[in-house]
């Protein structure tokens, strides 16, 4: 009886460390893992968005759920400067995401703790409560949609800084001008920031980049195997994202992973990651 309680216990201690070993491994860094890794990661866009409500707990929970390697958010400041997750329109519109009118920019956080998102009732959350939520279980694609360079970004390192998220979080914008705040950051400071460059569908710039150790982030359609090649020769990793209108096939994640994309951002992260792993095996 001694013996096969002991055995038990054993089991279960084991069950235990490799649920602790499985969420530990999920946690990626980008671009660095990326490089060091054959397989293309999947990110899921806004959270698990085709099935509860973008840009909330919810959403990003069912994304640790179903083991999906990243998540997208979209930030913006409140007026007394609390960073909260919201995709919203020019300077943070609520319109069409939650039950009261406005701007984030004119709100503030007391304020906008009472609304609700226009399905499924839930609140706004702010980055810091996705940072507990998510703390060592996944990685976080940040996309900053506030324009206010200057202000914006000390909040954000403040709280990357506090929570020691170097290594889960990778900050993304089409506002460029965070790259040199990135960059003076990095040069003065032990611990990186990896940033990625969003682009509009298609520009033809991108292959300037030289940006070694950050991502650039492109329209699915307009990924080809000479853009990642080139990027890859510089030292960058490319990184997919679609519309919220977009279908979505395994015929188009064949053709990103055949033609190299190294980090799929999609509304559709189930289906991507069991092509993806398909795939590979």
């Amino acid at each position: 009886m001694l013996f096969l309680i002991s055995v038990k216990s054993l089991l279960q201690n084991l069950i235990l460390l490799s649920i602790l070993f499985n969420i530990q491994g999920r946690i990626v860094r980008h671009p660095q893992d990326v490089f060091s890794s054959h397989k293309t990661f999947i990110e899921s866009h806004r959270g698990v968005n085709r099935e509860i409500f973008q840009n909330t707990l919810e959403a990003f929970s069912r994304a640790i759920q179903y083991d999906i390697e990243s998540f997208e958010t979209d930030v913006w400041l409140t007026k007394d400067n609390v960073l909260v997750l919201i995709h919203g329109g020019d300077m943070g519109n609520l319109d069409g995401y939650y039950d009261h009118p406005g701007y984030v920019t004119d709100l503030t956080w007391d304020e906008l703790s009472t609304y609700r998102t226009i399905e499924d009732n839930l609140k706004m959350p702010r980055l810091v409560d996705a940072m507990e939520l998510t703390k060592n279980k996944i990685f976080m694609n940040l996309e900053i949609k506030d324009p206010r360079v200057d202000l914006v970004f000390p909040y954000i390192v403040e709280l990357i800084e506090e929570y020691d998220f170097f290594d889960q979080i990778a900050l993304s914008s089409f506002h460029h001008e965070y790259y040199p705040k990135i960059e003076e950051y990095n040069n003065n400071h032990e611990k990186k920031l990896v940033f990625g460059f969003l682009y509009h569908k298609n520009n033809t710039s991108i292959l300037d980049y030289t940006k070694k150790g950050h991502t650039l982030n492109i329209y699915w359609a307009d990924i080809t195997k000479e853009i990642c090649d080139k990027a890859h020769e510089n030292g960058m990793a490319i990184q997919s994202w679609f519309s919220l209108t977009d279908v979505e096939t395994t015929e188009i994640y064949k053709q990103l992973i055949k033609n190299g994309a190294d980090i799929i951002c999609c509304n559709s992260p189930l289906l991507a990651k069991k092509y993806r792993d398909s795939y590979y095996s």
